[in-house]
C-alpha cells in the first residue's frame, strides 16, 4: 500500500511540474506576443507597417515558429512572432535582401512587391541566382536586392554559375 501511495505521490508531483512548466511557457509566449503587438501598433502609428515595395509575406499555414526568419534578418524588427506565427512588424523598413526567405525551413515566407492587396509573388531564387524555373537567372530588384551595386555583383555571380553549369553539362 505504501508503494502505491508513493507512486501516486511521485506521479502527481511529476504531472504538477509539467503543468507548471506549460503554464510558464504559455505565459512567456503571451508576453512575447504582447511585445510584438506593441511594436506593430507603434509601426502603424508611425506609418511603417504598410510596405513600400519589396517585403516578406508569411503564410501562417506553413509557419512553425522556428524564428529562423527573425534571426536571419539583419534589419531587425521587420518580422516577429505573434500568437505562435511569424508576422510583419515594420514592412516599410524591409530592404528586400531575402535572408528571411532563405532561412525559413518550411518556405512559409515569400517576397512580394507592393502592398499585400496589390502584391505579386517573386520567383524563388537559389544561392546561384537561378529561379525555380530551371535555366532562368535573375539579379537585382526581382531577386530581392534593389541596389545597383548588388545587382551588378549578382549578375556577375549568375553568369559565373551559368558558365560552371555549361561546363558540367547540367544546364540545357
Amino acid at each position: 500500500m505504501e508503494t502505491l501511495l508513493e507512486n501516486v505521490l511521485i506521479y502527481s508531483l511529476a504531472i504538477t511540474l509539467c503543468v507548471v512548466v506549460v503554464v510558464v511557457y504559455l505565459r512567456k509566449k503571451k508576453k512575447e506576443s504582447g511585445i510584438v503587438d506593441a511594436k506593430i501598433k507603434e509601426a502603424k502609428e508611425s506609418g511603417l507597417h504598410e510596405p513600400i515595395s519589396l517585403h516578406p509575406y508569411v503564410d501562417p499555414n506553413r509557419c512553425i515558429q522556428t524564428g529562423a526568419c527573425i534571426s536571419a534578418c539583419p534589419e531587425k524588427d521587420i518580422l516577429g512572432i505573434r500568437n505562435g506565427k511569424a508576422t510583419i512588424i515594420n514592412a516599410s523598413r524591409c530592404i528586400g535582401h531575402g535572408a528571411c526567405f532563405h532561412a525559413c525551413p518550411t518556405e512559409a515566407i515569400s517576397l512580394r512587391m507592393g502592398t499585400e492587396k496589390r502584391g505579386v509573388e517573386l520567383p524563388h531564387v537559389n544561392q546561384n541566382f537561378e529561379t525555380n524555373v530551371p535555366g532562368i537567372f535573375i539579379a537585382g530588384e526581382l531577386g530581392g536586392m534593389g541596389l545597383i551595386k548588388n545587382a551588378v555583383e549578382q549578375g556577375r555571380q549568375a553568369v559565373e554559375n551559368i558558365s560552371k553549369s555549361l561546363k558540367k553539362g547540367s544546364l540545357c
